[in-house]
């Protein structure tokens, strides 16, 4: 599976275009506090990065592709987009929202991870 970001927005499961109505990327630090021994001075220390995407769309055809690969584990390709996106995640989550008055949209997210790792 890959999801390719562009200016209008395309998201492929395998071959298959999903309907998607927004794209949400996110890229931050992980860090954690830290003080010198003896100073009032408190600072933050990186530790890492987390990257993710959150995808939301009508169709529950697109569905299919997504609970295999939740099942499975399968990593996913996240790339493009106007900040040239580019790694490798998990799909974390799959929800649901039926409003009584509108239409049903379905989310997907998934996070950051890394080739080789296994549960």
């Amino acid at each position: 599976m890959a999801i390719t970001l562009g200016k209008d927005c395309t998201i492929a499961l395998g071959n298959q275009i999903l309907s998607a109505r927004s794209v949400s990327l996110a890229y931050s630090v992980r860090t954690i506090d830290v003080e010198e021994y003896g100073s009032r001075e408190a600072a933050v220390y990186p530790v890492g990065v987390e990257a993710s995407v959150s995808v939301e769309f009508n169709d529950t055809a697109d569905l299919a592709g997504a609970y295999q690969l939740v099942t499975a584990g399968t990593p996913i390709t996240v790339s493009g987009g106007a900040g040239n996106w580019s790694f490798l995640a998990v799909i974390t989550s799959i929800s649901e929202s039926d409003p009584i008055d509108g239409v049903a949209t379905f989310t997907v997210e998934a996070r950051l991870t890394r080739a080789g790792l296994r549960a």
